[in-house]
């Protein structure tokens, strides 16, 4: 009897098998070399005004959002952003957020009490100690909160002197 099952025939050849396990090795030691990477971060500006309702722009792009709204600006490879707030009545404000981003790795005497205490960490994983890395990032300003004035209050430029 002829076997036509090809997942059964795949299972025979040698070379098939070996990268099966190979695969399966690969998939259960992953995630313990992928736990050590921490990436941790929060890419989004909470975004609030006085008055409420201001039109939200960011670099020069209106958002179709207004105020209070939270933004996402981007991740761990976003950039430096211009946030402009415009409500009639009122002179338009711009604030810049600054993308803060930090990889760092672990140390080895990260949790020793005392100078005594062997810096050896027990209680790291395998991966912990192979690959002790951390990615964080978000955007300072966290929080915007921008008081709005109405226009006129304020005029640019130098103001003259009277004569007297």
């Amino acid at each position: 009897m002829v076997d036509d099952n090809p997942v059964r025939q795949s299972l025979k050849n040698p070379k098939d098998r070996r990268a099966k396990q190979a695969a399966l090795a690969t998939a259960l030691f992953l995630p313990f070399l992928l736990g050590c990477v921490y990436p941790a971060g929060d890419a989004r500006v909470f975004v609030s005004s006085d008055p409420l309702g201001a039109e939200i722009m960011v670099d020069g792009s209106p958002t179709g959002k207004t105020t209070p709204a939270s933004l996402d600006l981007g991740g761990l490879f976003g950039s430096d952003h211009q946030i402009e707030l415009r409500k009639k009545g009122f002179d338009p404000e711009k604030r810049k957020v600054s993308h803060y981003s930090k990889a760092g790795t672990a140390y080895w005497d990260d949790g020793t009490g005392d100078f005594v205490t062997p810096p050896i960490p027990l209680w790291w994983t395998i991966g912990d100690i192979l690959f002790p890395f951390e990615v964080r990032w978000t955007y300072v300003p966290h929080n915007l909160h921008v008081k709005l004035f109405p226009k006129g209050t304020f005029h640019s430029g130098v103001a003259k002197e009277s004569d007297g």
